[in-house]
């Protein structure tokens, strides 16, 4: 009767994991999340994205914005060049290939999109694009 209990609660919670998982999120990712860890931070003057790209040199990072979505792309290459050919590798750990990861960030002005790379950090900053105008009044002749 206990095991089944914590079973039935243990499913329980898991459903509700799913289900909050990317509640307020305001960004997705497509994949390589654990490996282009960053913040997103938003005032009334636009947003601020902050992507760690430890041993990504600048030429091996792109970056676009289109309909609405910050798309992040780097390019980790492996130091692992064997030259002796009795050089063994005893552990490898870290990471390479190409890591994406996308935002969505609405009403950007997409032009005035700045971004640097300091210390293997990216920042990303997307000012938001004049206000639009949501309603119309009309007149009746």
């Amino acid at each position: 009767m206990n095991n089944e209990l914590v079973n039935n609660l243990n499913q329980l919670m898991n459903i509700g994991d799913g289900f909050f998982a990317d509640f307020g999120e305001p960004f997705f990712t497509m994949d390589s999340s654990n490996n282009l860890k960053s913040d997103v931070t938003t005032t009334k003057d636009g947003y601020q994205v902050t992507v760690d790209v430890p041993g990504v040199a600048k030429e091996d990072l792109a970056l676009s914005y289109d309909q609405d979505v910050l798309s992040v792309k780097a390019q980790r290459k492996s130091e692992l060049e064997q030259k002796d050919e009795k050089q063994q590798v005893i552990a490898n750990e870290r990471s390479y290939g190409e890591y994406v990861r996308n935002y969505r960030l609405p009403d950007v002005d997409a032009k005035q999109i700045s971004a640097k790379m300091t210390d293997g950090v990216l920042t990303i900053n997307l000012p938001k694009a004049a206000q639009k105008e949501t309603g119309h009044q009309i007149d009746i002749d």
